[in-house]
C-alpha cells in the first residue's frame, strides 16, 4: 500500500525486511504534467532551506517582533502619560481636624475647689471627641503672679490652681491613647515682673550680669503706649532705667534680640515636646519685636498721640524679626510633627498672611482668621464673600486657611449674633477648605456672663461650662463643690450639654452633624469652587473625581431668596438634600430636589449633592 510519501512498502512475510518500491500512482503522473502544479513536501523543505529563504524569514519574524514592541511601548506611554484621574492630596492632622479651644479654669472642676482644673479636661474628652472635634487647645497653664495668664513666673511649671505635672501628664497620656491631639499656650513675649529672670535683670546693668539683657531697659523713654492706652515704660529704681511693658506694668517685655534669650524660649519649646504636645498657639506674637532705635511712632491722624488706636504701629507691631522668629520655632517643632499657631491683633489680612512665611522662610502652619471677632449681628453675602476671599484668594501654594468666630478675649458669639445666623456661619466654615477652631460653649450658644467683671482672669465671655441640668451647671463634677471662681450664667439649669443631647434640632446636635459631614472625602480633600455670590447668597462646590459632589448654598439675607445653581461647577439639575441648618428650611434630609429652582429663607442654609463623574485632570 501506499505510505504518506508516494512510496509502495512490500512485505513478503512478518519476520521478512520490507522492500520498498517507488511507485507513482496515476493522480500525481497526471498533477506532474499540470503547469499549476506545486511542489511536494520533499520540495518545498528543499526550496526553504535555502539560504535567501532563511533570511526573508528571519526579516519577517524580526518586522513582527519589532510590530509588537513598537505596540508595548505606545500601549504603556499612554498609560503613563495620558490624564488620570486626580490624586487626593496628602493632608496633615492638623488640616483634618477640627480644633476645640479650652479656657480651662471654667470648662470642668473636678476637686470641687471651684476653679477647672486639667482632670476636669480630661474627663470630658469622650464628650469632645464625640463633638467631632480631635485637638484640644488649652488656654495657658504655666505657674502665674495671680495678675493673670500672662503673668508667667515659670513656664516650665503648671499653675497649681490647675492641677500638677503629673495631672498635665496624664492628660497628655489620656489624649494619646484616644487618637487625639493636644495643644498648649506658648507665651515668649514677656513674663512676670516676679519672675526670677526679671529680678536677676534688674539687679544690675553690668556687662557681668548674664541677665541684665533679657528684657528692653532704656534710659530714657519716647512715645509708645500700651495696647490699653498707659506709657508703655515704667521706671525700676534698682536698675535705675526704664522698662518696656506693651502690655501691663507688671508684665515686661522679653529682648528677643537676646541670643540667651532665645535659647531660654526654645528650651521650653523643647521641654514640652518632650512631654508629648503637638503643637503650640504663639501669644501676642506681634509683639515680639520693637524697632531697635526706640524711634517715635507716628499720628495717623486719628486724635491725641496719647491713644494707642492714634498711632501707627510701625516700630512696635509685627516688625520682620517676628516672622524670622517664627520661623525657628517652626524648624524647632516641625521636627516633632507638631505645629505652631500665631495670630494678629487685628483683621489685617496682609500681614496675617505673612506669619505663613516670609523671605522665603516658612513661618506658623496656621494663622488665625480674626476677621469675624469684630462683627456683630449681621454680615451678608457681600460681607462673607470678602470674608472668605481674603484669605481663599491670598493663600500661597501650600498653605492652610482657619476659621473661628471667637475665643477668650472677644465677646461670645452667641452674645452678637442670633442662633440663625450662627447656624449659617457653621455651615459655612465647617465645610470649606481650612481648620475650623471652636471655642467651648459655642456649640450649645454659650453667652457672655454679664455679672462677671472684666478684671485680671475673670472676663464676660470666658463664663462656666454648662454640662447639666443644675445650678452651676455641672461645672463641679466632685462629690463636694466650693463655689465657683466665677458665678454661672442665669441659664445654666437650661440651657446645657445635656438638655441639647435630648433635643435632635439643638445646635449641640447640628455641629455634631457638620462634623460629620465635614469627614467627607469631597470636603476634606476635594477641590472648592466658589458659585452663585450676591449680596444675599453665598454658595460653593465642593468637589473630588470619583465622590460626590456637594453645593452649600446659605442665605445671608433678610429676606427669602430663590435661586438656579445648576452649571455652577459640577452643579447637576437633579441633586439629593444632605443636610439643612435646621428643620424650618423645609426640606428634608434625602429628598430628591431640582437645582435650577431652590428657596432660602433669611439664615438659612442647605447642602445639596450629587454623583460627580470622575473627571481627567489635565
Amino acid at each position: 500500500m501506499f505510505n504518506n510519501t508516494g512510496v509502495y512498502r512490500l512485505s513478503s512475510a512478518p519476520n521478512m525486511e520490507a522492500t520498498e518500491l517507488e511507485v507513482v500512482p496515476e493522480f500525481y503522473k497526471e498533477e506532474e504534467n499540470n503547469p499549476f502544479y506545486g511542489m511536494n513536501k520533499k520540495e518545498l523543505l528543499e526550496v526553504s532551506s535555502q539560504p535567501c529563504w532563511r533570511r526573508l524569514r528571519a526579516a519577517f519574524i524580526g518586522l513582527v517582533i519589532l510590530a509588537w514592541l513598537a505596540l508595548l511601548v505606545a500601549v504603556v506611554a499612554l498609560v503613563l502619560m495620558y490624564p488620570k484621574c486626580k490624586a487626593a492630596e496628602e493632608r496633615s492632622w492638623w488640616q483634618n481636624d477640627v480644633v476645640y479651644r479650652i479656657y480651662v479654669r471654667s470648662f470642668q472642676d473636678s476637686d470641687g475647689d471651684g476653679i477647672g482644673d486639667l482632670t476636669g479636661v480630661e474627663q470630658q474628652l469622650d464628650y469632645i471627641q464625640a463633638l467631632g472635634a480631635n485637638t484640644i487647645s488649652l488656654s495657658p497653664v504655666f505657674e502665674t503672679d495671680g495678675t493673670d495668664d500672662f503673668g508667667v513666673t515659670d513656664s516650665l511649671r503648671v499653675h497649681p490652681d490647675l492641677g500638677s505635672m503629673l495631672n498635665l501628664t496624664a492628660l497628655i497620656t489620656k489624649v494619646k491613647d484616644k487618637g487625639m491631639r493636644i495643644l498648649l499656650d506658648f507665651i515668649p513675649n514677656q513674663t512676670s515682673k516676679n519672675h526670677s529672670w526679671f529680678t536677676a535683670s534688674a539687679a544690675s546693668s553690668a556687662h557681668t550680669n548674664d541677665y541684665r539683657n533679657y528684657y528692653v531697659w532704656s534710659d530714657y523713654t519716647n512715645n509708645w503706649r500700651t495696647v490699653s492706652g498707659d506709657v508703655a515704660w515704667t521706671f525700676h529704681f534698682a536698675r535705675n532705667e526704664t522698662y518696656l511693658h506693651q502690655f501691663s506694668t507688671s508684665q515686661p517685655d522679653l529682648n528677643l534680640r537676646s541670643g540667651r534669650v532665645q535659647d531660654e524660649l526654645k528650651t521650653v519649646l523643647e521641654f514640652w515636646l518632650r512631654k508629648g504636645v503637638d503643637g503650640f498657639y504663639v501669644r501676642n506674637s506681634a509683639y515680639l519685636f520693637e524697632d531697635y532705635d526706640l524711634r517715635n511712632e507716628g499720628s495717623n491722624g486719628g486724635g491725641s498721640t496719647n491713644d494707642y488706636e492714634n498711632l501707627v504701629h510701625n516700630y512696635t507691631l509685627a516688625l520682620p524679626g517676628v516672622f524670622d522668629m517664627l520661623s525657628r520655632w517652626r524648624a524647632v517643632v516641625s521636627s516633632n510633627d507638631s505645629i505652631l499657631i500665631a495670630d494678629m491683633p487685628s483683621s489685617d489680612v496682609t500681614t496675617t498672611m505673612a506669619y505663613y512665611g516670609h523671605s522665603g522662610q516658612d513661618g506658623v502652619h496656621l494663622s488665625l482668621n480674626r476677621y469675624f471677632f469684630d462683627k456683630a449681628g449681621s454680615c451678608n453675602g457681600a460681607c462673607v464673600k470678602t470674608y472668605v476671599d481674603s484669605w481663599m484668594s491670598n493663600l500661597s501654594e501650600g498653605r492652610w486657611a482657619s476659621w473661628m468666630a471667637g475665643d477668650e478675649n472677644v465677646d461670645r458669639f452667641a452674645s452678637r449674633f442670633n442662633s440663625s445666623y450662627i447656624r449659617a456661619y457653621y455651615m459655612l466654615t465647617m465645610l470649606l477648605p481650612g481648620t475650623p477652631i471652636l471655642y467651648y460653649g459655642d456649640e450649645i450658644l454659650l453667652k457672655n456672663n454679664p455679672g462677671i467683671a472684666n478684671s485680671g482672669n475673670n472676663r464676660t465671655m470666658r463664663g462656666l461650662m454648662q454640662w447639666r441640668n443644675a445650678t452651676d451647671g455641672g461645672f463641679c463634677s466632685a462629690s463636694t463643690c466650693s463655689t465657683p471662681w466665677i458665678s454661672p450664667n442665669a441659664d445654666a439649669s437650661t440651657n446645657n450639654v445635656q438638655s441639647q443631647d435630648a433635643n435632635a434640632d439643638s445646635m449641640l446636635q447640628y455641629i455634631r452633624s457638620l462634623t460629620k459631614l465635614r469627614q467627607q472625602t469631597s470636603f476634606r480633600v476635594g477641590t472648592y469652587h466658589p458659585a452663585l455670590v450676591d449680596d444675599n447668597i453665598f454658595s460653593y462646590v465642593r468637589e473630588f473625581n470619583g465622590e460626590m459632589g456637594y453645593l452649600v448654598a446659605i442665605n445671608f439675607g433678610t429676606t427669602s431668596q430663590t435661586r438656579s445653581y445648576y452649571g455652577y461647577a459640577s452643579v447637576e439639575k437633579d441633586a439629593e438634600v444632605a443636610m439643612t441648618s435646621g428643620p424650618d428650611v423645609g426640606l428634608e434630609v434625602e429628598s430628591e430636589v431640582t437645582t435650577d429652582s431652590i428657596t432660602l429663607g433669611p439664615k438659612q442654609g442647605v447642602v445639596l449633592s450629587w454623583d460627580f463623574v470622575a473627571k481627567e485632570e489635565l
